[in-house]
């Protein structure tokens, strides 16, 4: 059995799956909601600020 540790982590988050098996790949929804997450941010951050 394969284990991934994400990096930073340092064992603390790691995900178990079997040796070959395929990581399923997010929806078509999920991506949808990320980008459009995305592009809220990038709007705010890109936003003058008063200082």
């Amino acid at each position: 059995m394969a284990h991934i540790i994400h990096s930073g982590a340092h064992g603390v988050l790691g995900i178990d799956i079997a040796d070959g098996a395929a990581i399923p790949e997010p929806s078509q929804e999920l991506l949808d909601r990320a980008l459009a997450g995305w592009k809220r941010f990038i709007g705010v951050a890109e936003e003058p600020h008063d200082d």
